[in-house]
């Protein structure tokens, strides 16, 4: 049993990366966009002095470098840890966590370079890769979130379609079972009384079956017609009566007894066992 679970998460935390399309690529650039733009905004690590322009264009330049590093090593490092951690520890959470450190780790290598391009450095090149380590972690572990949790709203999304669609279907199919059955059922009767059926009466050996056209006998046991038409819209009323629910056109009462009165003005009784199931069905009190 924990085996099949944890493959069924294994599965699961593969999906999250296993799909990605063009229109993936567009939307995380969007991301990515936004977040160097609002970073441009805030201007942080001492860049008060510089152009928003000028910081734009350096975010812009980092972050953009950095998706480059982080969306391949994020991918490829689902499937190495996949292959090679516990099984308990193949959580999406986890591997997403080390993929991005790793990430950080090389892009904290080559951030100093890209810094370079844009502004002098003092403390040279080694003495700003712990910084840039750093800032790789805080900046990369942000982006990597919000396209994590975009691809899980996308995922979501999908599995509410693909959950509507499947009951969709059932309900199609539902509804072409109790049509099948409702025309076997009525193809059992003679041409000229095929119609909608009212009711049905159980007569000794025989079934009496009453449509809007008439009524007919049918060498058939009362039971095996109530499991027939289980799926069609009706409900006993008696031991020996059925009706369907769009036959009834009202009610009467009859002492204490409830009669019903159908659409072709056939009265057929409720006995009290079956009293609260045609109350039910016809909403009554």
């Amino acid at each position: 049993m924990a085996n099949r679970e944890n493959d069924k998460n294994i599965q699961s935390n593969q999906s999250l990366t296993k799909y990605w399309t063009l229109r993936d690529f567009f939307s995380d650039c969007v991301v990515v966009f936004v977040f160097a733009t609002f970073l441009a905004y805030l201007k942080p690590f001492g860049m008060d002095s510089v152009s928003f322009v000028y910081a734009l264009g350096f975010w812009l330049t980092m972050c953009f470098f950095g998706y480059a590093l982080y969306a391949p090593a994020i991918r490829v490092g689902d499937r190495i840890f996949d292959a090679y951690l516990p099984i308990w520890a193949r959580h999406k959470l986890i591997t997403l966590a080390l993929s991005t450190f790793l990430a950080s780790l090389v892009m904290g290598l080559i951030a100093p370079f890209i810094v370079s391009a844009f502004f002098s450095m003092s403390s040279g090149y080694w003495g700003s890769v712990v910084s840039s380590i750093i800032a790789s972690v805080f900046i990369g572990g942000i982006i990597t979130a919000a396209s994590a949790v975009k691809t899980y709203v996308k995922l979501q999304r999908q599995v509410i379609i693909e959950q509507q669609a499947k009951i969709d279907t059932e309900q199609a199919q539902v509804g072409e079972l109790k049509e099948r059955n409702s025309i076997e059922f009525i193809n059992k009767l003679p041409i000229e009384k095929r119609g909608s059926l009212l009711c049905l009466q159980m007569d000794d050996h025989y079934l009496k079956v009453i449509t809007d056209k008439g009524e007919h006998l049918l060498l058939m046991r009362f039971k095996d017609a109530l499991l027939q038409l289980h799926e069609f819209p009706g409900f006993q009323t008696h031991r020996s009566w059925w009706v369907a629910k769009e036959a009834v056109d009202s009610t009467k009462k009859d002492g204490r007894k409830l009669v019903l009165i159908l659409s072709n003005g056939l009265e057929v009784p409720v006995s009290q066992t079956y009293m609260r199931t045609a109350k039910a069905q016809l909403n009554l009190l």
